[in-house]
C-alpha cells in the first residue's frame, strides 16, 4: 500500500504535519540503513542509540521527509522535508499501521505478555484460534508466521514497521486471527502503538530484563500497558478484555477497572482471589495433562500433552482468553488438546536407559524452579541440570539462578549459555556463587564446565533409568552467541547426535 505524507500523517496524535507534502510513501522505518525513495524516516532515540544522527543522511539518500523532535538536527533542510514530532517512539508503529491499513481490524487479535509462559500460551492460542475460527498468524519468540511462510523470529516482538507489514501480510493470505507474544521492550518503546486487541493475558511477573527496567516495579509498569491496546467497543464488537493471573502477587496489584476481564488461578492448591476461571484439580503424568475447571458455576474438563505444573498455568490462561472471547468452552477444551510439542519448551527426547532428557527455554531463577519442581512431580528417579547464564544481561539473576538449582536438582552442571560479551568461566563463577550458600548437601554435586557441549555428554551419560537431565536457558535456539560470533547450536541436535552415538 501506498500514501501521500500528508495523508499518512494527517491527524496524527504529536505530529506536527502542516508542511507535509503530497510525496508517495510506500515504508516506514526507524533504521536509517532502510532510508530511500518512498521510505519516511523517523528519528528514534533508542536504548543503543539515537537515530537523530541519522535524519540528515536519511534525507541524503532519498526519503521524501523525516520526522525528528528537534528539528536542528538537519539545518538547512528543504520546506516540507522535516515533520515535527514532541516524541517519535510511537510513531514508527502508529505510521505504518496506517500504511499497512490498520489490519489488526481484520483479525482476531490476541496477545500474551509476561515473564514466563508467553511462547507456549501464544502456541496454545495459535492451535485454538485455527480450530475455531481458520487460519491463524503467529508473532512471537520462536517464529514469525503470516499464513503462508513461517520464518525464525530475531526478536520477540518486531519493531512497528516490522510488525505491522506481517499482519497486513496476514490478511492478505487469509488469516483470520494472530496470536502474539508482546515483550515489556516493546511495550516500553511503543513498537505495538495503535495495535488494538480482542484480548490481552498477563501469565506471571518474575526476575528479568532489570538490565533494561532497571528494578522490578518499572518492569510491571512496562507489562501492564498492554492494557492501554485493548479494543474499545465499536461496530458490534465486544470491548478488548485482559486474562490476567490471579495468583501471582505482582499481576495482583494491577489495576484492571474499567476493563473487560478474566481472573484465572491455575493452582488448586492456593486461594483463587476471586477469579473466574479456576483449576479445581490437576492429573499430572509424564505423557500429558488432565484438568478440571470452573467457570461461570459450569465444570469443564481439559486434556492435554503438553506436562509439568507450569504448562497449567499456561493452558488455563489459554482457556481464560478463548472465554473472554466469547468462544464455546467445551470447543475451546477440544481445541487445547490438540497442541503439539512447543519448540524448546519442556521437549522430551528419551534416553536408551529409560532416562528422559527434557530441553527448556527457562533462563530466569523463577522459570527454572518452575521446571525444576513440575519434572520433580514427573520422576521417580533423580534430577539432573544443565544451565548457565547469558552475559551482558541482568548479573544479579545469576547466584540466584544458582541456589535454585542447588536447591532443587540432584546434579547439576554449571556451563556457558550465551556469553556474548563477557568472559565464560567469570559468568560460571558468579551462578556458583549460589550454590555456595546453599546448606542442603547436593549443592555440593555441582560441577562447572565452561564447554556447554561437553556439559550436556557429561549429564547424559550420568543418568540412570527414571532420572530426567534438564538442559536449560536455550530450548529452541539453534546459535550460542560467544564474543562477537553467532555459532551453530542447538541443545536438541546435540542430544540427538549422543543418542545417535549410543544407539544399541
Amino acid at each position: 500500500m501506498e500514501l501521500t505524507l500528508a495523508g499518512l500523517c494527517r491527524d496524527v496524535p504529536g505530529l506536527d504535519a502542516r508542511s507535509a507534502a503530497d510525496d508517495i510513501v510506500r515504508r516506514v522505518t526507524a533504521d536509517s540503513r532502510e532510508a530511500g525513495p518512498g521510505v519516511l524516516f523517523v528519528a528514534v532515540h533508542g536504548s543503543s542509540g539515537d537515530g537523530h544522527v541519522f535524519a540528515a543522511a536519511a534525507l541524503e539518500a532519498g526519503c521524501p521527509a523525516v520526522i525528528v523532535q528537534d528539528p536542528a538536527v538537519v539545518p538547512g533542510a528543504a520546506p516540507g522535508r522535516v515533520l515535527v514530532a514532541g516524541d517519535t517512539r510511537p510513531l514508527p508503529a502508529l505510521l505504518a499501521r496506517r500504511l499497512a491499513g490498520s489490519p489488526d481490524l481484520a483479525l482476531r487479535t490476541a496477545a500474551v505478555t509476561g515473564t514466563n509462559g508467553k511462547t507456549t500460551t501464544a502456541f496454545l492460542l495459535r492451535t485454538m484460534f485455527t480450530a475455531l475460527e481458520g487460519s491463524c498468524g503467529l508473532i512471537g519468540t520462536i517464529e514469525y508466521d503470516d499464513g503462508r511462510e513461517r520464518r525464525p523470529a530475531p526478536l520477540t516482538t518486531p519493531g512497528g514497521p516490522v510488525f505491522f507489514e506481517l499482519l497486513g501480510r496476514m490478511v492478505a493470505n487469509g488469516c483470520r486471527a494472530v496470536a502474539m507474544e508482546i515483550s515489556s521492550h516493546a511495550l516500553d518503546q511503543g513498537r505495538t502503538a495503535g495495535l488494538e486487541l480482542d484480548v490481552a493475558v498477563m501469565t506471571n511477573l518474575g526476575r528479568d530484563h532489570l538490565d533494561y527496567h532497571h528494578d522490578l516495579e518499572r518492569y510491571l509498569q512496562a507489562k501492564a500497558r498492554i492494557r492501554e491496546l485493548l479494543r474499545p467497543a465499536r461496530d458490534g464488537r465486544a470491548a478488548g478484555a485482559i486474562v490476567i493471573n490471579r495468583q501471582d502477587d505482582q499481576l495482583r496489584t494491577v489495576d484492571v477497572s474499567g476493563c473487560r476481564s478474566v481472573g484465572f488461578a491455575a493452582d488448586p492448591r492456593l486461594p483463587a482471589y476471586g477469579a473466574e476461571l479456576r483449576v479445581t484439580g490437576a492429573a499430572l503424568r509424564m505423557d500429558g495433562t488432565h484438568l478440571d475447571l470452573q467457570w461461570q458455576g459450569r465444570s469443564l474438563a481439559l486434556d492435554s500433552p503438553l506436562v509439568g505444573r507450569f504448562n497449567v498455568e499456561n493452558l488455563t490462561a489459554a482457556l481464560g482468553a478463548g472465554l473472554a472471547m466469547g468462544y464455546d468452552p467445551e470447543a475451546c477444551c477440544a481445541a487445547l488438546a490438540a497442541v503439539p510439542q512447543v519448540p524448546g519448551r519442556l521437549e522430551r527426547l528419551s534416553l536408551p536407559n529409560g532416562a528422559i532428557a527434557v530441553v527448556d527455554y527457562a533462563h530466569t531463577h523463577d522459570a527454572l524452579a518452575a521446571v525444576l519442581g513440575a519434572c520433580r512431580e514427573l520422576t521417580a528417579g533423580r534430577l539432573l541440570a544443565v544451565f548457565g547464564c547469558g552475559g551482558d544481561r541482568d548479573k544479579g539473576k545469576r547466584p540466584l539462578m544458582g541456589a535454585v538449582v542447588a536447591r532443587d536438582a540432584d546434579l547439576a552442571w554449571i556451563t556457558s549459555d550465551n556469553p556474548r560479551g563477557e568472559e565464560p568461566a567469570s559468568i560460571c563463577a558468579q551462578i556458583a556463587e549460589g550454590f555456595a550458600a546453599q546448606p542442603d548437601p547436593r549443592a555440593r554435586a555441582s560441577r562447572v564446565v565452561v564447554d556447554r557441549r561437553t556439559a550436556i555428554h557429561e549429564a547424559l551419560e550420568a543418568a540412570r533409568p527414571n532420572d530426567i537431565v534438564i538442559v536449560a536457558g536455550k530450548g529452541h535456539e539453534d546459535y550460542q552467541l560467544i564474543g562477537d560470533k553467532r555459532l551453530d547450536f542447538d541443545d536438541r541436535q546435540v542430544i540427538r547426535d549422543w543418542l545417535r552415538d549410543h544407539q544399541g
